[in-house]
């Protein structure tokens, strides 16, 4: 889903996950990089081989910050896990068990200021334990397609140039709407999630796509530093208009 909307993909090349979303980056012709744990001459695991070549020649990269024949060794793996979370804006945690270099990788992202989403797992799984404590932590749930959409919108602002063009044809997109005062007026009275946002487009957005609307919405308030989004996922005044009482 990522992909397809060109958004890079950044893993570390190993067998599973890691591999499963280079594939679907190098099938929907989105640049993705790997990140190996010892020299790019080096490849581990070696099986992959003919995935990091395809990488390469569709104009991604694989990268190390080994030299040249520098063995992978256990350590290396965790330590390149703050390369692919520094180089990232948002980390997506699929399954963490406690320990494991999956969840050292959100760590990371969390230490460099990058977001972390997380699917969440059952509490009985021992690969999901260190996902339920991210969650628990604060991490934003990917709990289905549309919320990884919501999430790859806010972060990465996919789908809004060619919604803007959408909302160009019926000619009403520099427009002001008054479903725009409501939505604020809302948000600076509580905040609210993206179940009760939907609602308040449906009543007040002008008649066509309200969700991409409100996405738009969103993503341009929050440029503008009216609203914010806060780390419970929820929307909210942006803590500069706050005023002290």
């Amino acid at each position: 889903a990522a992909a397809e909307r060109g958004v890079a993909i950044i893993s570390g090349g190993a067998r599973g996950c890691d591999a499963v979303a280079h594939e679907a980056a190098l099938a929907a012709g989105a640049p993705t990089v790997a990140f190996l744990g010892g020299g790019c001459n080096q490849l581990y695991p070696a099986e992959n081989a003919g995935l990091f070549q395809r990488i390469v020649a569709a104009g991604g990269a694989v990268v190390s910050e080994h030299e040249w024949d520098f063995p992978p060794q256990p350590h290396t793996f965790r330590a390149r896990n703050r390369l692919i979370a520094g180089l990232s804006r948002a980390t997506l945690i699929v399954e963490a068990g406690l320990p494991s270099g999956t969840f050292s990788t959100a760590d990371e992202a969390l230490l460099a200021g990058r977001e972390v989403w997380v699917v969440p797992g059952a509490i009985t799984s021992a690969a999901s334990k260190g996902a339920n404590r991210l969650l628990y932590q604060g991490a934003l749930p990917i709990v289905d397609d549309e919320a990884f959409a919501d999430a790859l919108f806010s972060t990465f602002g996919c789908l809004k140039e060619q919604r803007a063009e959408a909302a160009d044809d019926r000619g009403k997109a520099s427009q002001p709407y008054r479903g725009e005062e409501a939505l604020l007026a809302a948000l600076q009275a509580e905040p609210l999630g993206m179940e009760a946002l939907r609602q308040l487009a449906e009543d007040h957005a002008p008649a066509g796509d309200t969700f991409t609307w409100l996405m738009i919405w969103l993503a341009e308030a929050q440029r503008d530093g009216l609203i914010a989004q806060y780390p419970d996922g929820r929307y909210g005044p942006h803590p500069a208009l706050r005023t002290a009482v």
